[in-house]
């Protein structure tokens, strides 16, 4: 067995070690600490209840890295880390004093992962000539999302962005390219007591529908004390999508509904909620919620694929004319203020255009945006403004397309040296009415050949 890595500090080199090696050196390294001590420590996991009876699977440790930190005055000079568990001999001899360890799933917990996420940490005191035993159980990090979609929302409606917002700079995203979505692991992190659901859906008949729901954990229909307001990993959450039809049997509005079940618990329970834009009493004005800006780009190709394309950019090729419907959606419950773009172009051409209309924080709402429309609209450019105090507003960057391709590609390999960046750049910035801005957020269009 190997200990990968044993950080001294005050010492010169770091000491990688095989077994042998590692009992040798690491005593001597050690023998002025005074008394001994040892740990024999073991890593398990504690799945969430519901999780474990649907899957009936066991979570492997094995891989799992494991970190013995000191924490006591005499020991805090003392890490040691193991890639696996694996590699953690059965006894380990420490100078005695008090030791955090910790260990968790390989790799590192980000905010949307495709898999649950396991860590946890105990504290141990390790005492003269004792084999201290440790069992470091570690739980589930992130939270398990899971969008379903209806019968009736999926015959009622040709094509919508869900966006699942927890109030951090990073929002979860839906679109009818995928009917059956796998769950998202999610880690809220800190004090997220409330998630907002916002949609903005097309009916089969080309109507707009738009509806936004507050859901807070305290609101659960069965809440447990010791659960807390905030959700944390191991919740359990559904968002179920449904329509509401009128008296005739027409769509006029969308259902929203969530469940939770909390981690110790099998079955799952309701979150009722409210329109947090309509008053619940005629004589009180709502309470609106909180601001909750979300620009998430859509993209649909011949793949399907979807994404945020704020993180991965939008790349076609002129050549296999595969291009992508682009669209960011815009979502101001409290009303839209101000819009503004900056286009900076990738190749000379398109650049050279933008700089004569003038795309440099440029103004969508008002005047200037009626003004813009107008003049795109004859380099067959469609782009509709968005109104002052709308709700929600989808600007068409796959409007921009046709004219970008009359410019070619924007990194020409034949050239020495390219023109500025090798991709367009849309630059948005977003205010509300509650003076919440967001951005500005970067949009990349990479064309090839």
């Amino acid at each position: 067995m190997k200990l990968n890595k044993i950080f001294i500090i005050g010492t010169v080199a770091l000491l990688s070690l095989t077994s042998c090696e590692l009992k040798n050196d690491l005593m001597g390294s050690l023998v002025d600490k005074g008394d001994m001590g040892a740990l024999e420590l073991g890593v398990s996991v504690k799945q969430p209840v519901s999780q474990t009876r649907a899957e009936e699977t066991v979570v492997s440790t094995n891989n799992f890295p494991v970190t013995i930190q000191g924490t006591s005055t005499e020991v805090t000079d003392i890490i040691m880390e193991y890639e696996t568990l694996d590699e953690v001999p059965a006894s380990i001899k420490v100078p005695v004093g008090q030791y955090t360890v910790s260990s968790h799933t390989p790799g590192e917990l980000e905010k949307k992962m495709d898999n649950p996420y396991y860590a946890g940490s105990t504290d141990i005191t390790v005492s003269k000539d004792i084999a201290s035993e440790v069992n470091v159980v570690c739980r589930m990090a992130n939270s398990r999302i899971q969008m379903n979609y209806g019968d009736d929302f999926k015959e009622a409606f040709s094509s919508w962005t869900i966006t699942i917002d927890d109030g951090t700079e990073t929002a979860l995203s839906y679109m009818e390219s995928n009917l059956t979505p796998e769950p998202i692991y999610w880690h809220f992190g800190d004090n997220i007591t409330s998630i907002t659901v916002n949609i903005r859906a097309v009916t089969t008949q080309g109507n707009t529908v738009s509806e936004r729901r507050v859901f807070k954990k305290s609101d659960a229909a069965e809440n447990y004390e010791e659960e807390g307001d905030a959700f944390t990993g191991g919740d359990a959450l559904e968002i179920n999508m449904g329509t509401v039809e009128s008296s005739t049997g027409d769509v006029e509005g969308i259902s929203i509904t969530a469940n939770i079940t909390f981690e110790d618990e099998e079955e799952a329970v309701e979150i009722p909620t409210t329109d947090p834009d309509e008053p619940t009493d005629p004589d009180e004005p709502g309470e609106g919620g909180d601001a909750s800006i979300t620009c998430i780009g859509k993209i649909n190709t011949d793949s399907d694929s979807e994404g945020n394309v704020f993180e991965t950019g939008v790349e076609y090729s002129l050549a296999a004319e595969n291009w992508p419907e682009t669209n960011v959606s815009i979502l101001t419950p409290e009303g839209l203020k101000s819009l503004k773009i900056t286009i900076i172009g990738g190749n000379e051409g398109f650049q050279g255009i933008c700089e004569e209309i003038g795309f440099q924080n440029y103004e969508l709402i008002g005047e200037g945006g009626n003004a813009l429309a107008s003049l795109l609209s004859k380099m067959g450019v469609s782009l509709p403004m968005p109104e002052k105090d709308c709700k929600s507003y989808t600007f068409p960057v796959g409007q921009f397309y046709g004219m970008m391709n009359i410019y070619g590609a924007t990194l020409n390999t034949d050239e020495e040296t390219p023109y500025g960046n090798d991709y367009h750049e849309f630059q948005m910035t977003v205010e509300d009415n509650a003076g919440t801005v967001v951005g500005p957020v970067s949009l990349k269009v990479t064309i090839k050949k």
